[in-house]
């Protein structure tokens, strides 16, 4: 059952985002943010956000998004077990929110290096708008 996250719920889902992400991140030569650092993120960002959780005797996966107007900006998606379907149910869950409360884009900032991340996001109809680049000092 998808549910909102509750805010003690923040720590164990920050946890479990290290370990979750950590293969996306290695693949494209980067490390992803601490869990420490995510979860001062996740408890900053708590009340003026969507969170919520799959679970299935248990949090199996997560979706954090802002609602910006007319807009949806998708912060976060990750399934802690994968392969499950989990990240499927999410996305389907943010696209009957977005009908029922007249959104008229969603949007997704992935890395461009994250060619699993772009696949997944791409099977739902995204398609590349802007390009954002960056500049490491």
């Amino acid at each position: 059952m998808i549910r909102k996250l509750k805010k003690e719920e923040i720590k164990y889902v920050a946890e479990n985002y290290e370990n979750a992400m950590s293969i996306n991140f290695k693949e494209i030569g980067e490390q992803p943010i601490s869990k420490e650092k995510y979860e001062k993120i996740l408890k900053k960002n708590f009340k003026n956000s969507f969170m919520y959780v799959i679970d299935d005797n248990g949090i199996k996966a997560f979706l954090w998004f802002i609602k910006d107007g007319d807009e949806i900006n998708l912060e976060e998606i990750f399934s802690i077990e994968k392969t499950k379907g989990y990240g499927k149910k999410l996305m389907e869950f943010v696209f009957d929110f977005a009908r029922k409360k007249g959104i008229k884009r969603i949007n997704a900032d992935i890395h461009s290096k994250n060619e699993m991340a772009l696949r997944f996001i791409k099977k739902f109809g995204f398609t590349e708008r802007t390009i954002e680049l960056s500049f490491d000092i």
